[in-house]
């Protein structure tokens, strides 16, 4: 197999950590088993952490032979990306679902793909959904 090189400098390189470390964890943060395809990768870029001088953020855990993050960059990691990710995602989702229910009872069963009225009323119910989350926020939220 062809191998290919990359040319890093140490700030792109802790770039290329952050972007493997994300995009692993979100792959095997929803599975029981890891998904060794992006464990071998997470691996290979954490391995050079030496080189880019990065003795601080990353070590080898000698008892699994792996190498990780540690503990305080994996927590800024969380809190410079996925927790903005995550609650931005929820909102997201939350409009999302609702217009998805509000659609069902105004239309019924809900052809794939969405007839352009059905497209139009969707963007509309997601709109008005979306400003009163924002004026009022969850407290109008109820569960029947």
């Amino acid at each position: 197999m062809k191998k290919i090189n990359l040319e890093l400098d140490e700030k792109q390189y802790q770039t290329l950590v952050e972007a493997v470390f994300l995009g692993t964890w979100m792959v095997n943060s929803t599975k029981l088993e890891l998904d060794e395809n992006f464990e071998e990768i997470r691996e290979l870029v954490l391995s050079k952490y030496k080189e880019a001088g990065l003795e601080d953020k990353i070590s080898f855990q000698e008892a699994f032979e792996v190498h990780d993050l540690q503990a305080a960059y994996e927590r800024q990691l969380f809190e410079k990306y996925v927790d903005e990710y995550e609650e931005f995602s929820f909102w997201d989702m939350l409009i999302e679902k609702m217009s998805e229910k509000r659609l069902k009872e105004e239309y019924g069963d809900i052809s794939v793909p969405l007839s352009d009225e059905m497209m139009e009323r969707r963007l509309q119910i997601e709109e008005e959904l979306g400003n009163e989350l924002e004026e009022r926020g969850i407290t109008n939220l109820e569960l029947k």
